[in-house]
Order: structure tokens, then sequence, then C-alpha cells
């Protein structure tokens, strides 16, 4: 049977140059997306991805390649303290991605 979840994957950026903590980050992400019940979270070699998060640590956004982003059905990119090109304060970062991924 197939999981009706969303399939959620995380790319990280190489982290040359992080204006954030992407550990602290991603790690704040795979506690949330494992407690909340509509969502899994998934390698990003998975067959199926319906999101994936690409973690970039500055605003730079190097991770953020079209080859990355066809991986799944859609995309959410945090680049530096901006989350979809949004202006985000690094401690309020996880819950507009969490929010983004509820949101549909």
């Amino acid at each position: 049977m197939l999981s009706s979840k969303i399939q959620v994957s995380v790319k990280y950026c190489g982290s040359c140059n992080p204006l954030i903590d992407l550990a602290k980050l991603g790690n704040a992400l795979k506690e949330a997306l494992s407690q909340d019940n509509d969502l899994t979270l998934v390698p990003p070699e998975s067959a199926r991805i319906d999101i994936m998060l690409i973690l970039c640590g500055c605003p730079r956004a190097c991770g953020n390649k079209e080859e990355i982003r066809a991986r799944a059905a859609r995309s959410i990119v945090v680049a530096g303290e901006t989350v979809d090109l949004v202006p985000t304060p690094e401690k309020d970062i996880s819950a507009a991605i969490m929010k983004k991924l509820k949101s549909g």
C-alpha cells in the first residue's frame, strides 16, 4: 500500500559560507517531520518526493539547482535568512517551513 503522507526530502548546500546553522535547522525539521502525521521524511534518492527542502546557508543558494528541484513536484528553498525569498529570522525558519509544508 502506498503512503498517503506527503513525502518530504532535504537537500543541503555545501555549507561553505553559512550565515545560519544548517545542522540545527535540519535537526529541528527532522524532529518536526517525525511528529507530524501528514508528512514523512524520505531520502533525496527516493522514487517519490512531493516536496524537496533545499537548505542553503547563505543567499547565494548554490544548492538550488534545477536537477534538485526536478526530483520533486514542488520545492521550498532556504537561502540564509529567507524562505522562498521571504526574509525570515533564523529562529523562525523551521516554523515557516512547516507552515509551507502544511499549506499544500
